[in-house]
Parts: C-alpha cells; structure tokens; sequence
C-alpha cells in the first residue's frame, strides 16, 4: 500500500512506491529527463528497475538519459558533467536516484539549469540562499538508502574545490518536486552501508531535536523518527530482508530529513570537515563522533537529552541523558562499523586543527546547544580519536 503525505512536499512511500514514477512524471510534464546516479546504483541493478518502470508508461516521453558517474561524496565535477548532459539532450527535468550523494547531485544540477555562476556563489555560509530562485526544473528524488533524508531535505551538500570543503546549498527551492520511498529498494543493501546510513538517520533525528532553533513541528518529528530508526536500524541490519524492518528505518530517514530543517550540531559540522577530502562515509563520521559529541553537549541540553531517552525508554529509574549516551555507544559496538576515528581510512590525526577549522567554517554547529570554538572541537576531535 502506497500513502501520499504533502510536508514538507509531495511524499509517496511504501513498497512499489517505484512504480509511480511515470505518473509523477506526466503529472510534473517531464518528457525528457536526466537521471542522476552512481554506479553502485547501476551495479545493483536499481537502475534497470526503474528504466522498467519507466519504460512501462513511456508514451508520455520521448526520451531518457543517465548520467551515473556520480562519486560517493559528489564533487562540483559531477554537477557539471550532468549538467552539461542535460543540456545537451535538452532535457526539461531529473530524477535523483541513490542515496544522499546522487541527489545532492541532482539538486545542485537543477539549481545551475537555471542559476548563472558557480555553486560556491550559493553557499549558505556567505548568504548564497537569498540568491537561489524558484525557477527550478522539477526532479523527483528516488532514495535506494535509508539515511541522509536527502529526499525531504533542502539543500545539497558538495565538494567544491573554491571552499575546500564539502559545502552547503540551501533553499526551500531545493526541495524536489515528489519525493518516492520505496523500502523495497534497500533491501539488497549491504550490512555495513545499512549500518552507516541508518546512524545518519539517527544522528539527524537526534542533532535536529537538540538544536537551539524554536521549532515544534520539527521536534515532534525527529521524536518519532527517532523511535522509527531505533525499531527497524538493527532488524535491517542483520536481515535486510526484513520488510517490517526495512520500512520503519526508510520512515525515520525521511522523517530525519524533514526535522533537520530546522537545523543540526556539532556532530554535521565535523562530519562534513572530516570528510572533505572525499574518502570517508559520513554517516560513519557521525556514528563515531555521536556519543561523544552527546557528552560534549550534556551540561547544555540536559533536559533535551532527557526526552530523547525517553522517547527510547530509558531513564525511568535514573539517569536518562547519561543511558543514551551508553546506548549510542553498545549500538556502534554491536553494528559493523568502526568505534574510533583513528580506524576510518583516509583520516590523518595530524590533521585534527585543520579538521577544526574547517568545521567552524560549516554552518551546523551554528544551532548546536553548546557554544563551539575551535579548541573546543579539537579536545571533540581528540577524544573520538
């Protein structure tokens, strides 16, 4: 069964949600589109799903076109190259279809379809979101992960060699036109990466919650996408088959990319500053960084800390926040990842200043409960090492 929600845009999710990918496609009047992936996507066989699907309603189309050369942390080469296809073919819309990465790539594509200059002229840390225009061409977004919440998101994160870091770009705008949540496309996905994505969930469920911005919609929201995480994250991990399991980690990613509207932490600002060069996956970056940025937070988001535990269980006979900083900790012992930064490839620990600098130059910690500073994150830095 397929339901259809309209917050934060138009939501079809369920299994076989794929399916409706050529109605949405006539409804929106897209004739030629570019699909935007990666090939892992390609590789899995996610991308012949949904040409089939595509091709089963095709008489609205008179054309589609692929661009799958998308990197794990998509680079501003990326965006180009796609848009330079798409402009070719004079496509008139895109699909995004992956994880996080292919749909930030689709964003910032259909952002420069329309937009003069570089993506650096539309970063959010140097007022790029007053300049980003509703003119956009519509995109569906197709997630294949359960994670980055990409596809309820605002915003696109990419590596930009005019920053030096991964960069990012957020309007209201941004948002796709129809996002289709299919569990049934994360079912063949390897333990670890179910693992890494479904702590990205988590993480935005909790960092949104705790964040300083006055928003009660989005609390309620990373509340019970907390609990949706926390119910189908190691189900899925240890039988990806598990439909129950799989369904209820894909509702608490989206339902994580709709609070973090209202703003993230610590915990993103480092991830993204970690990961600039590329060669890290951040929802593990923020796997490892999670409980001890709790910690770090703990004095200043007590009470915050506390109905988060709560909404978990834990708690109710003493210490909830210091119980769901224990919990963070046993639920990385117990899924295939690593417990240190010091075990991530690509990571130099020499580096931990630079990583500082970087990450008080990302806009996240901005609505972190505890005030940061670069020797504050270093002492963070160090102690995750």
């Amino acid at each position: 069964m397929v339901s259809t929600f309209s917050f934060p845009l138009r939501i079809l999710f369920g299994d076989g949600a794929i399916s409706e990918l050529p109605a949405e496609l006539a409804s929106l009047d897209v004739r030629r589109p570019l699909i935007v992936t990666d090939p892992g996507i390609v590789a899995a066989g996610l991308l012949d799903r949904a040409l089939h699907e595509m091709a089963r309603g095709s008489g609205h189309r008179s054309a589609v076109f692929v661009f799958a050369e998308v990197q794990a942390n998509p680079h501003e080469r990326d965006v180009l190259n796609a848009l330079n296809l798409y402009r070719e073919n004079r496509c008139d819309g895109l699909i995004g279809l992956g994880g996080g990465s292919p749909i930030d790539a689709a964003k910032a594509t259909r952002l420069l379809v329309t937009h003069a200059g570089r993506l650096a002229d539309y970063d959010v840390s140097t007022g790029g979101t007053a300049r980003i225009r509703a003119d956009l061409p519509p995109m569906i977004a197709v997630p294949t992960t359960a994670g980055t919440g990409s596809e309820a998101g605002r915003g696109a994160l990419i590596q930009l060699p005019q920053t030096g870091r991964k960069t990012a770009i957020l309007s209201p705008h941004l948002l796709p036109s129809v996002a289709l949540c299919d569990p049934e496309l994360t079912r063949e996905l390897p333990p670890v990466l179910t693992a890494g994505t479904g702590m990205d969930a988590l993480t935005h469920c909790i960092e949104s919650f705790l964040s300083t911005t006055y928003h009660p919609i989005c609390d309620g929201i990373a509340l019970e996408g907390l609990r949706q995480v926390a119910r189908g994250l190691e189900p899925s991990v240890q039988d990806g088959s598990q439909r129950d399991a799989r369904r209820s980690l894909m509702m608490g990613a989206l339902l994580g990319g709709v609070s973090f509207h209202k703003g993230l932490g610590v915990i993103h600002s480092l991830s993204h500053a970690l990961g600039s060069d590329g060669r890290a996956h951040h929802g593990t970056l923020n796997a490892v960084l999670l409980p001890h940025a709790l910690r770090f937070n703990f004095e200043a988001a007590q009470t915050r800390l506390a109905d988060l535990a709560a909404q978990l269980g834990l708690g109710r006979s003493g210490d909830g926040p210091g119980h769901l900083i224990t919990l963070a900790e046993i639920l990385l012992a117990r899924l295939p990842l690593p417990r240190r930064l010091g075990e991530i490839d690509g990571l130099d620990r020499r580096r931990i200043p630079e990583y500082a600098r970087l990450a008080m130059l990302d806009h996240c910690h901005r609505t972190n409960p505890r005030p940061c500073d670069e020797s504050s994150l270093i002492g963070l830095l160090e102690a995750a090492w």
